[in-house]
């Protein structure tokens, strides 16, 4: 491999989404739910200061972007077969897909109180922000790990239960949690920065307050789509699954029992 193409964007998002991919599986074997987000964490503000340093904020962010999509490419496909020992590592992972499943079945889902809902939203950018701007996109990128678990524990649950593969896997990811993640990545990019700087880094503000106000409005969009899609999408997939193996985290090929003996 030649020296300089260590150097150029597209090696850092390949090793982006390797840092994923490894820090998942390093975390997983270790076994422990704590270990797991820890694991990822480390390999993903690797990648991210490496590429700061190297090529910029607006590839830093990139290669972040590329560890969440190997983060969530093995994270479901190991879920997939281990349900059991999801719930049991994941933070989170049985609590979100009981609400997840009940908005499947009930068709209520976040556009019944809107209010509330950008309410939660507001809280939860102020306190990723507030993160990234501590730590330099450590402790950001470590709730952006905790986040991806518990939703690719649910999309591993539907996709496990599903009935039309294809639209399964076209809405397992609601397209709304696709946005905030791209949001929230551009927006630890650029909240690092004054941190970085004062640290000594080279820091590029330009590409830093293009990357804030792309986030912002990633944010807005985010919600937007939520409140619009949310009913349609949510009975569009629950449509393609079996609710009752979903509940029971099983296959939907796998005979339900009651196991009364």
């Amino acid at each position: 491999m030649p020296a300089a193409w260590a150097t150029t964007p597209a090696y850092f998002v390949v090793f982006g989404f390797l840092c994923g991919a490894v820090g998942f599986r390093v975390g997983w074997r270790l076994g422990h739910r704590v270990a797991l987000i820890a694991a990822q964490t480390a390999f993903g503000w690797m990648a991210f200061l490496l590429a700061s340093a190297m090529i910029g904020a607006g590839w830093a962010a990139a290669a972040v972007g590329a560890w969440a999509l190997g983060t969530t490419v093995t994270s479901v496909y190991v879920f997939l077969g281990h349900p059991r020992e999801a719930d049991e590592r994941v933070i989170r992972a049985a609590a979100y897909r009981v609400s997840m499943l009940l908005w499947l079945e009930s068709g209520r889902g976040p556009e019944a109180d809107p209010l509330s809902t950008a309410t939660r939203h507001a809280r939860e950018a102020v306190w990723y922000t507030a993160a990234a701007m501590a730590t330099a996109n450590l402790a950001s990128i470590a709730m952006g790990a905790f986040l991806l678990n518990f939703m690719n524990a649910y999309v591993a649950t539907v996709l496990r239960a599903g009935k039309r593969v294809g639209r399964v896997l076209l809405l397992a990811w609601n397209v709304w949690s696709v946005v905030r993640v791209a949001a929230y990545v551009m927006i630890g990019a650029a909240a690092s920065a004054p941190l970085l700087r004062y640290a000594g880094w080279r820091t590029d503000t330009q590409a830093a307050s293009a990357l804030a106000i792309a986030g912002a409005v990633g944010l807005v969009l985010d919600l937007v789509l939520k409140l619009a899609l949310s009913r349609p999408c949510g009975r569009a997939l629950a449509g393609a699954i079996d609710l009752q193996a979903a509940q029971a985290n099983q296959s939907s090929e796998t005979p339900l029992s009651l196991h009364l003996d």
